[in-house]
């Protein structure tokens, strides 16, 4: 491993800005359970659209996504640079990244790019989005709220995996958006629960309502993800 992937000292930066919340002072090992994706967006790197390749690292405390890492390791700055990692904490907020607003003036929405269906399309000819970017990768995806370049994550399928979403929910999150499945519902990340996200995956940034995108969603839509679930 070259020397300079090793972190070997502590962002002091960061530690004197935010405090660890207190929810987490008194932990047990056994409450903390890590989901990792080493390869999110298999299909992407097959593909050759590597920029939206992902490793995803989340941390679940007590059933609960509140903290993760989303590194892309294709990612082009501007400067040259290649790569980035982004993470995020409930409770102290997001790095490796500056959060942009989405535009105030159209809705945007983000969702698969090789796995619709007519329910897929169903909930997003409901939403009416005035464009619609189809990429894969739930990292990615999520990045591209953060990055203001779209409001939703829509999602209307089973197909993606805990590993999938733990860390992107978190880093949502801990920015003021929220993830759930298409029902409304947080995930439940402990070490007991099953692999699949049977019932989709929506995820809204702060700028909307992340109730009233719920509220646009078909019963019909509705009706199948409760079926998997």
């Amino acid at each position: 491993v070259p020397d300079d992937w090793l972190i070997t000292e502590s962002n002091t930066e960061f530690l004197e800005k935010h405090q660890c919340p207190e929810t987490f002072a008194d932990l047990k090992e056994s409450d903390v359970v890590i989901w990792v994706d080493p390869l999110d967006g298999t299909s992407e790197y097959t593909q050759g659209f590597l920029e939206r390749v992902t490793v995803l690292i989340g941390i679940a405390i007590n059933d609960r996504a509140v903290g993760g890492v989303i590194h892309q390791p294709y990612y082009k700055a501007e400067t040259g640079d290649i790569g980035r990692t982004i993470w995020g904490l409930k409770g102290c907020g997001t790095g490796g990244i500056i959060p942009v607003k989405p535009p105030s003036d159209r809705f945007l929405v983000t969702t698969t790019r090789s796995h619709s269906n007519g329910i897929v399309q169903s909930a997003l000819d409901a939403l009416a989005p005035d464009e619609i970017l189809r990429v894969g990768g739930a990292g990615y995806k999520v990045l591209q709220l953060l990055e203001g370049k779209a409001h939703a994550y829509v999602f209307a399928s089973a197909g993606c995996k805990k590993w999938d979403t733990c860390a992107p929910e978190a880093v949502l999150e801990a920015n003021g958006g929220t993830l759930t499945d298409m029902l409304g519902r947080h995930y439940r990340y402990g070490k007991d629960v099953s692999f699949p996200n049977s019932s989709g995956v929506l995820g809204t940034v702060a700028e909307v309502s992340h109730d009233d995108i719920l509220s646009k969603i078909p019963e019909t839509v509705k009706q199948a993800m409760k079926n998997k679930a």
